[in-house]
C-alpha cells in the first residue's frame, strides 16, 4: 500500500515538472516544432493520369543537315525497300541523262577534231606546194641574177633573192603572197586543231568519270531490284502481268473532241510491239532500247523523225504542249528534276490512253506498259497535230403521239465537218526541225541517226 502510494506521488511530480518546463519554454520564446505534415501521397485516392507520350516527328535532325527521307516513314520491310528503290531509280535516271549528254558532247568533239584535222592537212599540203613554188622561183631568180648554170642552187637559201624590190617581177610577188597566205592559213588551222584535240580529251575524261559513277550506282540499283523482287507477292506479280494485257485496246479513242493522228497511233502500236525487249542505255533498237531511243524508233516507223535525247525531244516539240486532261495516244510525257527547267529532263514515256504509258524505264527493266501518275509528269507535248473526232450518231427518236414533223429534225448544214476543219499540220505530219538551244549538248549534231553515234561502252 505504501509502495503504490509512493509511485503515484512520483508520477504526479513528473507531470508537474513537465508542465513547468513546457510553460518555461513557451514563456522564453523558444519555438516548438509543429506537428509533422501528412506524407506525400497519403491523400491520393486514385491512380493519376499518365498523360500523352511525346511522338517523334520524323527523323532527328543531324548536325550536318537532315536526311532526305519522307516525313512519314515506311513501316514494312517491303515499303522501306521500295522507297530506297524509287530514290535509286531517280538518281540513276538523272545520271543516265547526264551520261547521254556527255556522250553526245564527246561524239561532237570527235567529229570536230576529225574535221579540224582534215582542214589542217589541206592547209599543210597547200603550204608545201607554196614552199616548192617559192624554192623554184628562188632558184630561177638566182640563176638569172648570176648567170649560173641551171643546176646551181636547189634550196631555200636563195629565197632572199625574191625579196620585193623595185625590179621584182609580178610573178615573184605572186609567189611570195601565196607563200605568206599559205603560212597564215596553216597556222590558223593548226590552232583550231589543237583546240579540238583539247576539247576531245576533256570530254573523254568527263565521259569516263560519269561512266564509272554510273556503273557503281547501277550495281547497287540492280541489287535493290533483286531484293525487291524477292519480297514481291504472287498477287503483285499477277497484277503486273495483267497490266501488260492489251485486251480490247483502241488507240483511236477521242478526248476533248480530238483523236490522235494516224501517225501518232502508228507510233503507239510500234512501241507496244516492242514490249519485253530489254532496256539498254544508248540503244535505238531493234533488240534493245533506252527511253528516248524507243520514242525515236516508234515515230520513225510512222515517218516522223524526233531528236535523239529526251530533253531535245521536248525542245523539238515544245510548241505543241498538251494539258494533262487532254492527252491522246502518242503524246510524249517528260520527267524532270526541276519542273521549271526543261534542261533537267531525264526520262520520257509515250502515252497510250486509259491512264497508261509504254516506256523503256531503266536499266534491268524491259519495254512495258505502266500506269501513269500524272501528278509526277512535268511536261507533255504532242508530236503530230490531232484530228477532230468524228461526229457521234444522233440518238434514235422514239415514236410518240406527236406529229411526225417534230420527230425527225433536219440536220443543220454545219453538222458535217468540212475538209478544211483538219489541222494544217496533218498534211505534213513530220515536224520541221526547230533550232537547237545553245545549252543543249546536241546543238552541234546534224540530227539523230537510226543507229547510236557512240556504242555502249563495255
Amino acid at each position: 500500500m505504501s509502495k503504490h502510494r509512493s509511485g503515484q506521488t512520483r508520477r504526479q511530480s513528473q507531470v508537474a515538472l513537465g508542465s513547468a518546463v513546457l510553460s518555461a519554454l513557451i514563456a522564453g520564446g523558444v519555438a516548438v516544432p509543429a506537428g509533422a505534415e501528412a506524407p506525400v501521397g497519403s491523400n491520393i485516392t486514385s491512380i493519376p493520369d499518365a498523360g500523352a507520350r511525346p511522338q517523334p516527328d520524323g527523323l532527328p535532325a543531324l548536325p550536318f543537315g537532315s536526311l532526305s527521307q519522307p516525313r512519314t516513314q515506311p513501316t514494312t520491310a517491303q515499303a522501306v525497300l521500295m522507297a530506297q528503290y524509287t530514290a535509286a531509280e531517280l538518281e540513276l535516271s538523272v545520271l543516265g541523262a547526264r551520261r547521254s549528254e556527255l556522250y553526245q558532247t564527246y561524239t561532237n568533239a570527235l567529229v570536230a577534231k576529225a574535221m579540224a584535222d582534215y582542214a589542217w592537212r589541206a592547209t599543210a599540203d597547200t603550204l608545201r606546194e607554196a614552199k616548192n613554188a617559192a624554192e623554184a622561183a628562188a632558184v630561177a631568180a638566182y640563176q638569172a641574177a648570176v648567170k649560173a648554170p641551171p643546176r646551181l642552187g636547189d634550196s631555200l637559201n636563195e629565197l632572199e633573192q625574191l625579196i620585193p624590190r623595185t625590179e621584182a617581177t609580178p610573178e615573184t610577188e605572186a609567189v611570195l603572197n601565196d607563200l605568206a597566205r599559205a603560212q597564215q592559213e596553216e597556222r590558223q588551222a593548226y590552232t583550231v586543231l589543237t583546240a579540238a584535240i583539247t576539247a576531245e580529251q576533256q570530254s573523254s575524261s568527263a565521259v569516263m568519270a560519269v561512266e564509272t559513277e554510273f556503273k557503281r550506282k547501277e550495281v547497287a540499283f540492280l541489287e535493290l531490284k533483286r531484293r525487291l523482287a524477292e519480297l514481291q507477292s504472287e498477287a503483285d506479280r499477277l497484277r503486273e502481268l495483267e497490266q501488260q494485257n492489251l485486251g480490247g485496246y483502241d488507240a483511236g479513242k477521242s478526248n476533248a473532241g480530238l483523236v490522235a493522228h494516224t501517225k501518232a497511233r502508228q507510233a503507239v502500236m510500234f512501241a507496244l510491239s516492242q514490249r519485253g525487249k530489254p532496256y539498254r542505255w544508248g540503244d535505238e533498237g531493234p533488240s534493245t532500247y533506252d527511253c528516248s531511243g524507243l520514242m525515236l524508233a516508234s515515230y520513225l516507223s510512222s515517218g516522223v523523225r524526233l531528236n535523239r535525247v529526251a530533253k531535245d525531244q521536248y525542245y523539238g516539240t515544245r510548241h505543241k504542249t498538251v494539258s494533262k486532261s487532254a492527252l491522246l495516244p502518242g503524246d510524249l510525257l517528260f520527267y524532270a528534276t526541276d519542273p521549271a527547267d526543261w534542261r533537267t529532263i531525264h526520262h520520257v514515256a509515250m502515252y497510250m490512253g486509259d491512264g497508261r504509258v509504254v516506256q523503256a524505264r531503266t536499266t534491268g527493266d524491259v519495254v512495258r506498259i505502266s500506269t501513269v501518275n500524272l501528278s509526277s509528269v512535268d511536261f507533255a507535248t504532242r508530236v503530230v497535230d490531232a484530228l477532230p473526232a468524228p461526229n457521234q450518231p444522233a440518238p434514235t427518236q422514239t415514236s410518240g403521239p406527236g406529229p411526225t414533223q417534230t420527230t425527225s429534225p433536219r440536220p443543220s448544214a454545219s453538222s458535217s465537218p468540212s475538209a478544211s476543219s483538219s489541222p494544217t499540220a496533218a498534211a505534213s505530219p513530220s515536224p520541221s526541225p526547230s533550232p537547237r538551244p545553245a545549252e543543249s549538248p546536241s546543238a552541234a549534231s546534224p540530227g539523230p541517226s537510226s543507229t547510236p553515234l557512240v556504242p555502249d561502252p563495255a
